[in-house]
Parts: structure tokens; sequence; C-alpha cells
């Protein structure tokens, strides 16, 4: 008799819960300040950011700078529970297009079932060799964070610290060693011409 009422109450109490399970990690794709409940996604394989556009987002959207090939981002969950999980998996896009993502490592992750709301600190290290060439200063790589819950977000990350300073050495070098060759080109050109005129023997 009582059986059906009790059934309806336990899922519409199960159905609130999961409604209410997020987690978010900061600073978000395409969110300004502090990401809210509302901002959270749900990221696959399809859509690795969720609902976010990546092309519109990437070059207006806060993004923290790499140490390295590691980069740190907060993670704030709005209820508790594996749902308002802080433990995640991270994959990174170079190239900033959202859709080409490969794995990256979480060395420092957050509590799978937390008992009450909070944030953590999460670090992550990319692949050695990784060049981040997305966004408007082709510097940005796309990371996706999906939480144990099954929620997360993209967060923008820019290239900094040693490797970018290795690449500036890099291009630098590249720089110079192009002007030498021009100029030697150049050095040669006079030296045939010269030689062709029976200034030089």
């Amino acid at each position: 008799m009582f059986a059906k009422p009790l059934l309806a109450s336990l899922l519409a109490a199960s159905l609130a819960l999961q409604v209410s399970a997020h987690a978010a990690i900061a600073p978000a794709l395409g969110v300004k300040g502090t990401p809210a409940r509302s901002d959270v996604q749900r990221p696959s394989a399809q859509s690795p950011c969720g609902n976010v556009n990546v092309a519109q987002a990437l070059g207006t959207s806060a993004a923290v700078t790499m140490s390295g090939t590691t980069f740190a981002a907060t993670i704030t969950n709005f209820n508790g529970g594996t749902d308002g999980s802080r433990q995640v998996t991270a994959k990174i896009d170079a190239a900033g297009t959202g859709k080409s993502f490969v794995a990256a490592t979480v060395t420092k992750n957050g509590d799978k079932s937390p008992a009450t709301t909070g944030s953590q600190q999460l670090e992550v290290q990319v692949p050695a060799n990784t060049k981040c060439a997305g966004g408007p200063n082709k510097d940005t790589c796309l990371v996706s964070f999906t939480t144990a819950g099954g929620f997360g977000n993209c967060v923008a990350v820019k290239q900094g610290g040693a490797a970018a300073a290795a690449a500036a050495v890099g291009n630098q070098a590249s720089a110079k060693k192009g002007k030498a060759g021009k100029q030697a080109r150049a050095w040669g050109s006079r030296q045939a011409r010269a030689y062709a005129l029976g200034d030089l023997e």
C-alpha cells in the first residue's frame, strides 16, 4: 500500500541528488571568474569540453601557465560523494582545437568521494616536447578534465617557464642561423661576381 509512494519519494530524492552533483575545475574555459554549479560540463569523447564553443572561448578565457611541463588548477565540488568527486583524469590538445587530445598525467589529485564540499589543488604533467599552438598567440593548449563522477570542463593552459624560454631561444637561434645563411650566400655571390670580372685570381 505504501510501496509506490515510498518508491516515488526515493526516486525523487535520488534524482535531486544527481541534479546537484557537480564539480568544476578553475579557470574554466568560457567562464569569467569563479565557476558556479551551472558552469559544470559533462565531457565526452565526442565533446571533450561539453557544450562550450572552443574556437570562441580559447582566446578570451583566463588561462593557467605551465612551469616546464607541469601546471596547477583548482577543483571545487558542489556536493559530497562520488557524484561530487574531486578526483580527475586529464587529457591535452596541444593544437587547442578540441579535436586532438592525448593523455596527460595527474600527479596530484583530489578526493574521489569527499564527505563535504570544498576545493583542492590539482597538478598535471603534460607529455614531454608538448608545444602549445592554439589561441591568437599560438601559445595555448587545451586540457579536458573529467571527474570520477563524470563531470568536469576544459581549461586553457599557456606555455611558460622553461618551455617558453627554450622555445624563445630556439626561435632566436633559427633566426640567427637564417640571417647567417643569407649573409654567407650574399658574400659568396659577391666573391663569384668579383672572380668573373677578373678581380680575383
